[in-house]
């Protein structure tokens, strides 16, 4: 019997093993792009590529579009139909409509029930009613939800009597909702100021042009005191032009294991006065929120699905909230520019992730996302936590740091032998590397003014816990300049990088930060670099050009920035360069050329580079000597 149930037990562990799901080294996820070639990538063995539509959303696991055009080829913002109303089904969208005492629902397309607005009088009514002839029983409210650009309102009323017409009345509208106070929202007063003024109206059906506006998210039609009953068939709303924000909110993505974050990339437009904002946003569970129902005792709440959350009635629900211990709150926008690749920054190794893409419109201007891609791969560690030693320098000048890793590896990871380092700041090279506080052998395999690469001996589960330690050199040219490093394993090529996250590594440092401060932000933000001593432009091929250096440090964006070259006497000789720098270390070649193309004589010369930042300009110059 006992050896039947060994048999039994490995017979279920083979069954196991080839039950499981393949582990991908690779994930590819594309939202839209049917009409694409796979990446390059995918044609590899140990490479998976999931090809999504645009239209494969599904409410219970996240998915959601807001003022959408969505169609498998592209998604953008919502350009309203002028002639479609509106004010029906708003409650989908989060919106209401009110107005006192009444049940009859006038905004819903049936014009064959009316609202019979009783008479009244505001000489017989509380001051605080009316405004005017207008009081709060002539008062209908409607909240949009969201800004819409209404273009126009249209009232119909007395269809089968004329002589219930509504003669006059007011059309208010706002940004946002105008109560503050919740007891307003079922007795709302007439608002003023008013957009639209209408007296002796004698048409059933009468369109009232509203002025141009940022947007109206609340719209009140408010009628005046009467002494006999009108009757009010329909009001209308229409609206026109892109929608004031358009929102694609993808599934959540279940990997099936927490993952480390690639790249993320995407192909589309954004007009010059539109934004396009496209975010990210990871978690342990499958769900960001949590939704909770009332037990029927007080106040007493208790947790449920989102599935039986949407079933339960209005006064079962307890409200939605957000689950902060599980899931990263929403990224900063991915800059648009970077479409070709960036990486994800929602926190990693993570099983979820998902993805929101938000469309900004301004007059006219919209924007379009024709795919939208992202990339993972099983992490190479449990956990990675860094920090970079010192916290606070001198902007500009050399200073040699060390970056420290604090790596956690369990059975199942692959460990890694490549350590990066980007940062805006200038690398000016590596100094040694250490695992567990001793030297280890190392080569710098990528050396660049922005990045550095270095390779060391394999980390794997019999090292985890040991820091690892790169000493480099290098110039911090901003205040809180960051310094981001991955890890990988360079067996594995086509695994994505996994993110170090900042924090304590070890107790011998104090920043527990990856970030640097500089100790005088007040410096200028130019810097020279003294030019070559000798020009000689005679065509033999040794200093027949020179490098005109500059540092610019401290800027907050962008600044323009003008090199050029002058004689003695002030004259300028040539415009080397003319265009918009931000931080870094430039150098802009002259080949002892004027502006005519002829090479300039033998003599002493002066470079000047002038910089306009923070509505100030910042010039220096340095001395050049041209020979033959």
């Amino acid at each position: 019997m006992a050896d039947l149930f060994r048999l039994l037990i490995w017979v279920l562990f083979l069954w196991a093993s080839f039950a499981a799901e393949p582990a991908f080294g690779l994930v590819i996820y594309r939202f839209g792009g049917e009409a694409l070639d796979p990446p390059p990538e995918a044609d590899h063995e140990g490479v998976e590529f999931i090809q999504l539509s645009w239209t494969d959303l599904d409410p219970s696991l996240g998915g959601e579009t807001v003022d959408l055009d969505i169609d498998t080829a592209a998604i953008q913002p919502l350009e309203r139909d002028p002639n479609f109303n509106i004010a029906p089904g708003i409650e989908e969208h989060g919106g209401e409509h009110v107005r006192p005492n009444v049940n009859v629902e006038v905004w819903d397309g049936d014009v064959s029930v009316p609202w019979v607005a009783a008479s009244y009088l505001c000489g017989d009514l509380s001051k605080f009613f009316c405004v005017d002839d207008f009081g709060r029983q002539g008062t209908a409210n409607i909240n949009l939800g969201r800004p819409y650009l209404v273009d126009r309102v249209r009232i119909i009323s007395g269809l089968t009597d004329p002589s219930k017409i509504v003669r006059t009345f007011r059309i208010y509208i706002a940004p946002e909702l105008p109560w503050k106070n919740r007891s307003l929202i079922d007795h709302p007063p007439p608002y003023s100021p008013w957009v639209v003024e209408v007296r002796d109206n004698r048409e059933q059906i009468i369109d009232i042009p509203l002025p141009p506006q940022e947007g109206t998210t609340f719209v009140q039609v408010a009628i005046s005191e009467h002494r006999e009953d009108w009757e009010v068939n329909e009001i209308e709303v229409y609206a026109k032009g892109l929608v004031k924000k358009a929102s694609y909110i993808s599934n959540i993505l279940d990997f099936g294991q927490p993952m480390a974050w690639g790249d993320l990339r995407w192909s589309g437009r954004q007009d010059p006065k539109a934004r396009v904002l496209i975010q990210s946003r990871s978690g342990r569970d499958e769900d960001p929120n949590l939704f909770w129902r009332f037990t029927g005792r007080g106040d007493e709440k208790t947790p449920v699905s989102r599935t039986t959350y949407a079933k339960l009635a209005i006064g079962e629900k307890a409200g939605i909230g957000y689950d902060q211990a599980n899931w990263t709150f929403w990224s900063a926008p991915y800059a648009f520019a970077d479409s070709n690749g960036t990486s994800v920054v929602s926190l990693s190794p993570r099983r979820y992730l998902q993805l929101k893409v938000d469309f900004l419109p301004q007059d006219g201007d919209g924007g379009q996302v024709d795919f939208l891609e992202v990339r993972a791969s099983p992490p190479v560690a449990t956990r990675l936590v860094g920090e970079v030693w010192p916290v606070e320098v001198k902007v500009g000048q050399p200073q040699q740091f060390t970056y420290a890793v604090q790596p956690t590896l369990g059975t199942g990871d692959e460990g890694f032998d490549r350590l990066a380092i980007a940062t805006p700041s200038i690398v000016e090279g590596v100094a040694a590397v250490r695992i567990g506080d001793e030297p280890v052998s190392y080569a710098v395999e990528v050396s660049e003014p922005h990045r550095v690469v270095v390779s060391f001996p394999r980390l794997t589960v019999e090292d985890s816990g040991a820091l690892v330690e790169v000493v480099f050199q290098a110039q911090v040219l901003r205040y809180g300049s960051t310094f981001a490093a991955q890890v990988w394993d360079s067996a594995q090529p086509l695994e994505v990088p996994q993110s170090v996250q900042g924090g304590d590594a070890s107790p011998a440092y104090e920043g527990n930060r990856v970030w640097v401060a500089t100790t005088a932000r007040e410096q200028a933000v130019l810097q020279m670099r003294a030019a070559s001593a000798i020009l000689t432009p005679n065509g033999d091929g040794r200093n027949d050009t020179v490098g005109l250096g500059y540092d610019l440090l401290e800027l907050t964006g962008a600044a323009s920035v003008e090199v050029a070259v002058w004689d003695l006497s002030g004259r300028l000789v040539r415009q080397v360069y003319a265009g918009r720098d931000d931080v870094g270390a430039y150098e802009r070649m002259w080949d002892g050329r004027n502006e005519s193309g002829r090479l300039v004589p033998p003599g002493l010369y002066l470079y000047r580079v002038s910089v306009e930042a923070d509505h100030q300009t910042v010039e220096q110059a340095e001395l050049l000597h041209v020979v033959y």
